[in-house]
């Protein structure tokens, strides 16, 4: 008979991690705890510690669960595949919550949210937004080539810009709707195409 353990303990981590994904999309990182998250997962509270001893550890699984979230939908989209010009618009697009209740956006914000006072997190963020911006310093570069030297500038600014809208996105939408924000997103990047 196969040892099951190995693919059980898998199955059960990514059902927590999917699980505290959901608390903190609804209630922040502060209304999350091993009590509430055994309970929404319909497991003992030692099964959630047995996974995650510490609520740092339960944190940073979190970060890397939304990050492969994030990477199997940036692969689905196909982006990778396109022209320059239409991949920049892309993955501007790709970059915002296409809902105001987007639950990757909402845990990703709270992450970076606790990043302020958590320097393992504040790492994990900092070598994300310096592998966004890379990508993004990569495809302006292809999209127009003549503006080279501009490009990693120009990628800062878009990415900032991205996160600003992001975040006005899932906090006040009947100011900037997720429409509007891949307006404003998409004037931005033509500005750089032209």
């Amino acid at each position: 008979m196969a040892d099951r353990r190995p693919a059980e303990t898998t199955d059960r981590r990514g059902q927590l991690l999917e699980r505290l994904a959901d608390a903190i999309a609804e209630t922040g990182i502060e209304g999350v705890s091993i009590r509430d998250l055994a309970a929404r997962a319909g497991v003992s509270i030692g099964t959630v510690q047995y996974h995650f001893p510490t609520k740092t550890e339960l944190l940073l699984a979190a970060w890397h669960h939304v990050r492969a979230q994030a990477a199997e939908r940036f692969l689905r989209s196909g982006v990778a595949e396109f022209p320059p010009r239409d991949q920049l618009l892309s993955l501007t697009e790709l970059l915002l919550p296409p809902t105001p209740d987007d639950r990757l956006t909402r845990v990703w914000l709270a992450l970076v949210a606790r990043a302020a006072h958590d320097q393992q997190i504040a790492a994990l963020h900092r070598e994300q937004w310096r592998e966004t911006e890379d990508l993004l310093t990569r495809v302006l570069t292809r999209s127009a080539p003549a503006r080279e030297a501009e490009s990693r500038d120009a990628a800062t600014e878009l990415l900032a810009m991205l996160d600003g809208l992001a975040i006005a996105v899932v906090t006040e939408p009947d100011r900037v709707s997720p429409e509007h924000a891949r307006r404003l997103a998409r004037n931005r990047v033509r500005q750089w195409l032209d």
